[in-house]
């Protein structure tokens, strides 16, 4: 398999956050300012008190989040107070999920990467991977460093005489980065895309998340996505050239739209998360209630109406307890329960390792996981409404005239990592696609 990976890398300062740590940088900012922030969230990182509010909010509510730093203070204080004692890894969805097929040994993954620094160099996996001379990428002042703040469900901390409590593990990210922003392709990548494209057999695409509403340089998000909507536009020339492009966290819910119109039609398959989803339906108009609480039919309908409405091929909907994937014509539901599978397998084996999978020892490793209890009852309640056939762990049917697969994910009590499980879902997961896709 030669796969293209667009278009986001950089270096990922992971570090588990805990209560006590939290008090204690609460202990060094303004309280009115800090309050008043929590309650209407500033979205972006221009003080201390912006960072705070952004990360109290998602420990508070177990939810995700990433937002830029604009302020070289937050990025210093940030860089002294944990970078020294974060796990350094290669970052950016590409990234991510680049190091992943090449840990699962495809022939060659080309991923595009605009600022190949020594660090990033050394943190790229080496089999199969095609970078580009380090003399042709891009430099600046300041290396792309997203800080990764894990938290783990139980622990808490006092804010002004308020208990909160973590009520689910996730991760709020502060990102300083002026280079994937741009959505810039590096020449190289275009060149190679370009050159080869004939022996390639699929694109996995991201990054879009990091688009801005405005620009220094004046341009518009719209005109920084048109090249590589070119680039996609030039790859739907190949006749079986599969696509599939994972949606993130975006910085206001006008661009998720607007992407979301924009790939619809374009790429093969979308991915996004629970939160992603509820964003986008709202801003949408849809306004339906339950996708917080993974309430599995307020979500099936979710994604309904948002392929409805646009010209969607299909949407895979990846949460910490289940998955399903819900499309309009293509009928490859058993296969896409085994490319599912593999991939929460593989997501599995790096959520207890901390390793990239090896595939060998994928299913030994992964006997001793249970699957969610909570995604096994979300299952059975959308087989028992739309009556749909189980295959192994999962299920497949038809939902208002869409076909779907579901099946729940497998826990990892104990986790060694919990940051980058989404992108190692994704990449194994369109992987394993492709295989049974040029096996049919």
């Amino acid at each position: 398999m030669n796969i293209l990976c667009g278009y986001n890398a950089n270096i990922d300062a992971v570090y588990r956050i805990t209560g006590r740590e939290v008090e204690s940088i609460i202990g060094e900012v303004d309280k009115i300012e800090l309050l008043m922030k929590i309650e209407h969230q500033p979205r972006i990182i221009n003080s201390l008190e912006d960072f705070l509010a952004g990360l109290i909010h998602c420990m508070e509510y177990g939810r995700g989040a990433e937002w830029f730093i604009y302020s070289q203070d937050v990025l210093d204080f940030l860089k002294k107070r944990f970078f020294d004692r974060a796990e350094i890894r290669i970052g950016g969805n590409m990234g991510i999920m680049a190091n992943v097929l090449s840990g699962l040994n495809v022939d060659m993954v080309v991923p595009n990467v605009v600022y190949l620094s020594g660090a990033q160099e050394a943190l790229f996996s080496k089999r199969g991977m095609v970078l580009p001379p380090k003399f042709e990428s891009k430099s600046g002042d300041e290396e792309p460093i997203h800080f990764v703040f894990d938290f783990r469900q139980g622990d808490s901390f006092e804010l002004y005489g308020r208990r909160i409590i973590v009520s689910r593990e996730n991760r709020f990210i502060a990102t300083f980065d002026e280079f994937n922003p741009q959505m810039t392709i590096s020449d190289f990548f275009k060149q190679y895309a370009t050159e080869h494209i004939g022996e390639m057999d699929g694109a996995v695409v991201s990054g879009f998340h990091m688009l801005q509403s405005s620009y220094p340089d004046g341009s518009s998000f719209e005109e920084k996505l048109s090249p590589v909507l070119a680039q996609i536009d030039e790859w739907n020339s190949m006749s079986g050239f599969f696509i599939h492009a994972e949606l993130g966290h975006f910085a206001t819910s006008d661009i998720a739209k607007h992407v979301f119109l924009i790939l619809a039609g374009r790429v093969d398959s979308m991915g996004l998360n629970e939160d992603e989803l509820a964003t986008l339906t709202q801003k949408m108009g849809f306004g339906i209630e339950g996708i917080h609480e993974m309430d599995i039919s307020a979500m099936f309908q979710a994604a309904h109406n948002c392929i409805k409405s646009s010209l969607a091929r299909a949407l895979v909907v990846h949460t910490r307890d289940f998955v399903f994937c819900l499309s309009a014509s293509d009928n490859m539901d058993k296969e896409k329960i085994d490319a599912i599978d593999f991939g929460l397998k593989c997501a599995a084996y790096f959520a207890s390792s901390g390793s990239l999978p090896d595939r060998s020892k994928l299913e030994e490793k992964c006997g001793q996981f249970k699957r969610s209890e909570y995604g096994s009852l979300q299952v059975k309640r959308i087989k028992s409404i739309t009556g749909a056939k189980q295959k192994g762990f999962g299920i497949y049917g038809i939902f208002n005239e869409y076909y779907f697969c579901a099946i729940p994910t497998l826990v990892v009590n104990e986790p060694a990592v919990t940051v980058g499980l989404g992108d190692t879902f994704t990449a194994s997961s369109f992987l394993r696609l492709l295989e049974l896709r040029n096996k049919s």
